[in-house]
């Protein structure tokens, strides 16, 4: 292309020839992407004004520069006539590259000599005529281009590196919002993280192998996503963690690496250099938000601190505002200013730290840039994060003892908000690198995690909470009043879901923990003997359970209302006593303590509640068994729409619909009516959708086994083979429990019963 004539001062213009300054080869192991390159196209063809501009934007090491390089290597092969990539992240850097631009382009007055000012003044000239001129007799003709300005750090870097007009285009790569969404730039698109399948994939073609000699595919396969979730989609991440595998002799396969990653994470974050650098992965991991890091605030320090405590995704922002911060002090002072938490977060966010979705409400954080951001933390600085964020959490989530709360139900939607941080808070602290470092015994932490672990036995995340609540319990004396505490929680868990054995073994480790410590009065050694009471009556020995009872019911009627109901769970030990009776057959008492529990129920929690349906669901069964299978009916209808209001696949929900099985069966019974059969089947299909909806958390399919049985039943008055099959199913679930020890085992079993009493032993008392 000839120079514009002298006259138009273009005299900057060289004598033009195609040409680019891409930093980097195509790189024959890009993955993916695909979708992100195509909606860089359609956003620069979309768009009139010239430059078209689009920036791409996400983490550090989501893969911002490859899909560039990607682009442009793809630009250059179709014909495109110039590509100048501008590397952004340092001064020297842009100077660097505009002097390699000048240089590529021939620019008649470039010299190696000139400031770095002036050949960038000379690019930017270039770039600016062309297509300024349309007429070819005076020698100008458009000269299409793409200027990338990769890795721009701010908005500034933007304004300063921003060609005004041209015929081209420019992408820009830049880790936050604040630089993506500047004024000049048209379009913004996020690069999300992989999902777990295609980093899969992308690790399978990395090392280029999908299963390991002797070893099992779907282990591998398994291990192979369980390392994909860990490392968060990150594909920088997934490029050095896979590589690893591939050339290390250490590593024979994937599971066999993920159990070195799981207490090797720094080292394993490191990039290897055998070989050579990796010239499309230069950088470590382990130092790549290391910079950002290093200019963070004090404020922002400590915030960053807390969020590396919390799950990576959806922290609520309201964790950090509208509460009295003074009870933080003198740990962070600067939650009281409500300008400084903004400023620490607006800190975190312009350094591409974390991310903050504000339809939501909520702040995300990279998983990894979590665990790098920890791993370099102190000693005493994660002492003090630990008890900020225990501090946070603990005054937001609901509190047995400090709030009075007696149960959660009201509060669920609070506290699905907060468990899976409070998880995560539990798992930071309990981590190798922190275990015997932070002071896990303290009572506001075994506090905070048992009453966690109590929202996941309300909501019946049983196996979940079994862990976290062993986990804390190897942390204590095992004699001590938290540790009592403990034994509680895991009473109930384990009779909620039919392990009666074991209920009754924590009850009374609890019960002589509190006689040890003196504990002869109060809410606690009332509810210490109604427990023990209550266990026992689930393990089919109510004999021996109504003493302990009776002993929970005389403490808190000893003080008059409304201290016996406000400070005692007097509802709770009626109920519990109510239920003891009818095991006793003494149904007329049962009846009275019924009454009297519904009259704290009311003071408690008003009319209607859940426990009005408890009471219902009891009085239904007295119904049904002395003949009146009409009120039995309809009170087991009314239980269920008690129990089920919020939370319709809950097990007491379960237990109404098989209530009302078992009540339609009898009536089939009593009439030999088919339709009573049918319904007795249809109400006994819904109980069995919601115990297998609830297994994998409830750890047994004990509560299913029950169903199967009684349908068993009703296809044997039908006269239908099905029955053989539902009672085999049923019979192999028992055997497997029993087996166990820790369900009550019904000796005999010849008469219906007997034969009851032995199904709902597979079930805790509550559901029954």
């Amino acid at each position: 292309m000839a120079c514009c004539p002298g006259w138009l001062h273009c005299s900057s213009m060289s004598r033009f020839r195609r040409c680019q300054t891409i930093p980097y080869p195509r790189n024959p192991a890009f993955f993916g992407r695909n979708d992100i390159l195509q909606a860089i196209s359609v956003a620069f063809e979309g768009q009139t004004l010239r430059p078209a501009s689009v920036a791409i934007w996400g983490t550090g090491g989501i893969g911002k520069t490859h899909i560039a390089l990607e682009f442009a290597h793809r630009l250059w092969l179709s014909g495109e006539e110039t590509i100048l990539w501008i590397s952004s992240e340092t001064t020297a850097e842009v100077s660097k590259s505009f002097n390699d631009a000048a240089k590529a382009l021939e620019l008649e007055k470039y010299s190696a000599v000139n400031t770095p000012r002036r050949n960038r003044q000379l690019v930017f000239q270039w770039l600016q005529h062309t297509g300024e001129y349309k007429s070819n007799w005076l020698g100008c003709i458009d000269v299409p281009w793409l200027l990338v300005l990769d890795n721009v750090g701010s908005y500034e870097a933007v304004i300063q590196n921003w060609p005004t007009v041209g015929n081209g285009k420019v992408l820009v790569t830049c880790r936050n919002t604040f630089v993506a969404e500047a004024n000049t730039i048209a379009i913004a698109i996020e690069v999300p993280a992989f999902t777990v399948a295609q980093s899969t994939e992308m690790i399978h073609k990395i090392i280029n192998k999908r299963s390991v000699p002797g070893g099992s595919n779907q282990l591998e396969e398994d291990a192979t996503n369980q390392l994909s979730v860990r490392l968060g989609g990150l594909p920088l991440a997934i490029d050095t963690i896979a590589k690893q595998i591939k050339l290390s002799p250490r590593f024979k396969s994937v599971a066999g690496y993920l159990v070195y990653y799981g207490g090797n994470q720094e080292p394993a974050l490191k990039r290897r250099k055998r070989g050579g650098e990796d010239p499309w992965y230069p950088r470590d991991l382990h130092n790549l938000w290391q910079p950002a890091f290093d200019k963070l605030s004090e404020d922002a320090t400590e915030l960053m601190g807390m969020i590396c405590f919390m799950h990576p995704e959806a922290i609520p922002s309201f964790l950090f505002h509208g509460k009295d911060w003074s009870m933080l002090r003198p740990r962070w002072e600067s939650l009281e200013d409500e300008e400084r938490v903004e400023e620490a977060t607006n800190i975190l966010l312009e350094s591409a730290l974390v991310g903050i979705n504000n339809e939501t409400g909520t702040i995300a954080v990279h998983r990894l840039i979590q665990d790098s951001y920890f791993l370099q933390m102190t000693a005493e600085s994660r002492l003090k994060s630990f008890h900020s964020t225990l501090t946070l959490l603990r005054t937001h989530f609901p509190s047995q003892e400090s709030d009075g709360v007696r149960h959660f139900y009201t509060k669920w939607d609070l506290c699905a908000r907060l468990h899976q941080h409070i998880v995560a808070f539990r798992d930071r602290c309990q981590s190798g690198k922190c275990r015997g470092t932070l002071p896990t015994n303290e009572p506001a932490f075994i506090d905070l995690i048992r009453d966690d672990a109590w929202y996941m036995v309300e909501t019946e995340q049983f196996l979940q909470a079994e862990t976290a609540l062993l986990s804390i319990l190897g942390d204590l004396d095992k004699g001590s009043l938290l540790a009592a505490t403990i034994q509680r929680g895991l009473l109930g868990l384990y009779e909620r879901t039919g392990r009666s054995v074991k209920a009754c073994a924590a009850a009374e480790i609890e019960f002589e923990i509190l006689e040890k410590h003196g504990v002869s009065e109060g809410n606690d050694a009332a509810n210490a003997k109604s427990n023990v009471g209550y266990a026992r009556t689930s393990a089919l020995r109510a004999a021996e359970g109504l003493k302990y009872l009776d002993a929970a019911v005389a403490i808190a009627r000893s003080y008059p209302e409304p201290e016996c109901y406000e400070d005692f769970n007097i509802d709770r030990f009626l109920r519990n006593r109510g239920r003891c009776k009818m095991q006793l057959k003494q149904f007329d008492e049962a009846l009275r303590d019924f009454d009297e529990a519904e009259y704290f129920q009311d003071k408690v929690h008003g009319p209607d509640s859940h426990y009005h349906g408890e009471t219902k669901h009891e009085r239904s069964k007295i119904a049904a068994w002395r003949g009146n299978l009409t009120l039995a009916a309809q009170l087991s209808r009314e239980a269920h729409a008690l129990v089920s209001a919020g939370k319709p696949t809950h097990a007491s929900v379960m237990a109404a619909l098989y209530r009302q099985g078992w009540i339609a069966m009898l009536q089939g019974d009593y009439n030999d009516d088919y339709d009573n059969y049918n319904a007795a089947l249809q109400l006994f299909e819904k109980a069995l959708a919601i115990c297998q909806l609830n297994e994998p958390h409830r750890g047994n399919a004990g509560e299913s086994a029950r169903v199967w049985w009684r349908m068993a039943q009703v296809y044997e008055r039908k006269g239908m083979e099905e029955e053989w099959r539902l009672r085999d199913m049923a019979e192999r679930v028992r055997r497997e429990l029993v087996v166990t020890g820790d369900y009550v085992v019904v000796k005999g079993g010849d008469d219906d019963e007997e034969e009851e009493a032995g199904w709902d032993a597979l079930v805790g008392l509550l559901y029954r």
